[in-house]
């Protein structure tokens, strides 16, 4: 679960619920805890790392910034990061783009003429399937906090159903010991005629 915290608070909620609802586990900072030895950026990106798919919604806020020259030379937003990260490792993507319509307060919008400009660009880039294609992904647009709960349930059944439909079947379970079988094992090489 990828987005901005505070303007979406109601909406990650949201998305974790239908996340649960789907019989997935959600990967997301609210079920983070304190960690030794790593910073905000190093803890993000293990999370893109460890989940099977990525959830992002980009709202009307560019977001936390972590200032990095060696990961971080672009002063991308956090959430722009982690949408890198799950491209680069060729993770499904889902995308939720909140809409013009959607009522927000003053504090929710980019009110940084730079900080907008890198947002607006995020917004357009996410919406492709790949760096410099004309081909964009499917996406929703959310004009209301209902309209995000309906599209994100859907969404994630249909998450579920492709991850499911990516999973290896299980492994046959191990092979009896010999004292376990009732009929010998047949030599290394057996021919039926």
């Amino acid at each position: 679960v990828s987005s901005t915290f505070l303007d979406l608070e109601e909406h990650r909620r949201l998305l974790i619920n239908a996340i649960d609802r789907a019989q997935l586990k959600a990967v997301a900072m609210e079920h983070d805890t304190a960690k030794a030895g790593v910073d905000v950026l190093g803890s993000s990106l293990e999370m893109v790392n460890e989940a099977s798919a990525y959830v992002g919604v980009i709202s009307h806020r560019h977001g936390q910034v972590p200032k990095c020259p060696v990961r971080n030379p672009e002063g991308r937003s956090l959430t722009e990061l982690e949408f890198d990260e799950a491209t680069r490792l060729e993770r499904p993507i889902l995308l939720f783009i909140m809409g013009d319509a959607h009522p927000v307060t003053v504090a929710d919008v980019e009110r940084d003429p730079e900080k907008a400009a890198k947002l607006d660009a995020f917004r357009e880039r996410a919406k492709r399937m790949r760096v410099g294609s004309p081909i964009e992904r499917v996406y929703a647009v959310f004009d209301s906090a209902e309209d995000f709960r309906v599209a994100a349930v859907q969404a994630c059944a249909g998450l579920a159903t492709h991850l499911a439909s990516e999973t290896p079947p299980p492994a046959p379970p191990a092979s009896p010991t010999r004292s376990q079988e009732s009929v010998p094992e047949p030599p290394a090489f057996y021919a039926e005629p």
